[in-house]
């Protein structure tokens, strides 16, 4: 099954995405600051010559006097068929990303690795936008956008390298084809569109042609109704890069304070509050996006943070603090992530950043420390920030390995053990008492897996 596909690195182009232009970025080192983690990480220096920070400056360079970045909002990534070779299996090209430039309403994008376009000024005409918040495009080309200032949504065609205007659905009011305030829009691999309706406090769900479908306040007999919706991420059942059954929509509401998720049918599933986060003062939910597994990632502006939660609406870890450099965030407004190799790009105050889905590895114990001969068995404890493939080694005093307890198993986002009995993995002749040191490695199953891991180690004994 499609939904059964599993986003394991793989051997796709090196500079596969469009990036580059479409963010206009050029950045100096892709380290991480010392305190920022690893849940999320930026790509090596080969994967894309460090290109992976935007400043007004870098817009200059590629764009020159035709635009200045003002109030970067919404962004969305798709792979092109038209721009996908079907002679290889391989992800052959780059990903194009389509970026709403919200103070002078337009849409940046590239065109190919080496080139950006513009499209749009502001207004209420065909070709205008007034104060876009938020843009979604799927693989067939179409491009929707959340036209917030003019209550309505605008459908757009991207073939050979230019956006043409197709349509618009709505207009201002609460009626079933009316809109007031939309914030966000989301298209399914079905073609099926999901507007988030702010200022009517609802989710309304429309055929690709603007037909409405059907409408989703929340759950009258929970008691849970939506309250001023801001941001929406949606994948459906039947995505190609979803794991199977985690379709869901996640919406973001009552000033950020609060994330929902519902079926892809609308029936409330759970709920979590941004005081119950266990941070420092309180979240404040905005854009969102999901990744293969389910995992949600929302945008936290006033924080500067990325969180990251499960499906199941469970607290994982944040990412970020505010500021300029690596692993910090200047106010940031929107996010995509392109499930199938966990490429995420994220839009703030003067610029974006572009990042890919790492691992760390977490909360690391060992019980007992001390193992002795036909006792109970080793049991390590750890938790994950991401799915990985996880190996688990036993070095001696110099540093050498002389066991391998683990190898290359997959292990779930969150707690997970592993137990050892003295004798797995272990040579013939057994292991001398003395200090030895336990040494986990956590690879994720996205495409950082090829250049990244995250190491913990710790200290254990063997006794007579």
């Amino acid at each position: 099954m499609m939904g059964d596909r599993r986003p394991e690195a793989s051997g796709w182009s090196a500079l596969t995405l469009g990036l580059d232009l479409t963010m206009l970025g050029l950045a100096s080192s892709s380290a991480l600051c010392d305190d920022a983690g690893t849940t999320l990480v930026y790509p090596p220096f080969g994967h894309c010559l460090g290109l992976h920070k935007v400043t007004d400056f870098h817009r200059f360079i590629y764009l020159g006097a035709r635009t200045e970045l003002d109030d970067p909002r919404g962004i969305a990534a798709v792979k092109l068929r038209e721009r996908d070779d079907p002679s290889t299996g391989s992800a052959d090209d780059e990903l194009t990303v389509f970026g709403l430039n919200s103070g002078r309403c337009e849409i940046i994008f590239n065109r190919s690795l080496y080139e950006a376009s513009v499209y749009g000024e502001c207004g209420d005409g065909e070709g205008q936008f007034r104060a876009p918040l938020g843009i979604a495009a799927d693989e067939r080309g179409n491009v929707f956008v959340a036209d917030t200032g003019n209550d309505r949504v605008v459908r757009l065609l991207y073939t050979d390298g230019s956006l043409r205007w197709v349509r618009t659905f709505g207009s201002t009011g609460s009626g079933e084809r009316q809109f007031r305030r939309p914030t966000a829009v989301s298209v399914g691999a079905s073609g099926t569109v999901y507007v988030c309706d702010s200022g009517n406090d609802r989710i309304v769900v429309l055929t690709s042609t603007g037909d409405p479908l059907r409408t989703i306040r929340g759950d009258i007999e929970q008691g849970v109704m939506l309250e001023r919706p801001c941001g929406m991420a949606v994948v459906e059942d039947d995505d190609p890069w979803i794991a199977s059954g985690r379709g869901a929509i996640v919406v973001s509401d009552r000033n950020g304070t609060r994330l929902l998720a519902f079926s892809t049918g609308g029936r409330l599933l759970r709920t979590l509050e941004s005081g119950d986060l266990p941070i420092a003062g309180e979240a404040r939910f905005g854009a969102l996006a999901i990744d293969f597994y389910g995992n949600v990632y929302a945008i936290d502006g006033p924080n500067g943070a990325i969180h990251k939660v499960t499906r199941e609406l469970i607290y994982v870890d944040s990412f970020g603090r505010p500021g300029d450099g690596d692993g910090r965030f200047d106010d940031p407004r929107g996010i995509t992530l392109w499930r199938r190799f966990g490429q995420i790009f994220v839009t703030e105050r003067d610029g974006a950043q572009y990042l890919w889905i790492g691992v760390e590895i977490q909360d690391l114990s060992v019980e007992p420390s001390e193992l002795s001969p036909g006792g109970p068995p080793l049991r390590l404890s750890y938790r994950l920030t991401e799915t990985s493939r996880v190996t688990l080694k036993l070095l001696d005093g110099r540093g050498r390995q002389v066991a391998e307890i683990v190898s290359n198993r997959r292990r779930r986002t969150g707690a997970n053990t592993e137990r050892w009995d003295r004798v797995r993995g272990a040579p013939p002749e057994g292991l001398a008492p003395g200090r030895y040191t336990l040494r986990l490695e956590a690879r994720p199953t996205y495409s950082s897996g090829k250049y990244f891991q995250d190491i913990a180690e710790i200290e254990i004994r063997l006794l007579d």
